[in-house]
């Protein structure tokens, strides 16, 4: 299953990166930011979080909704989409 959800989420930043780079201040930097919260998720889960627990935690904004939707998760809550720092340890 991890492998579904590990291909699915490379694929939806990957998209919404590109489309991103089309953007007028696009960070050329931000795939691999994307990547690095694909792998935190990824050790969420492996610590026993749930797939969205994990996700809300490494994601914030309109990426939220979108690698919600590539695992098949329901749009992201405003409350969800702005983030905390309580979820990065601070």
């Amino acid at each position: 299953m991890i492998d579904t959800i590990h291909y699915n989420l490379l694929h939806a930043v990957a998209d919404y990166d590109r489309k991103q780079s089309t953007e007028p201040g696009y960070n050329v930097y931000a795939l691999s930011l994307y990547l690095g919260a694909i792998d935190r998720a990824e050790r969420r889960i492996e610590e026993g979080q749930s797939l969205r627990q994990a996700l809300v935690a490494s994601f914030t904004g309109r990426l939220l909704t979108v690698v919600l939707k590539a695992v098949g998760e329901p749009k992201a809550t405003d409350t969800e989409q702005r983030g905390s720092l309580a979820d990065c340890g601070f």
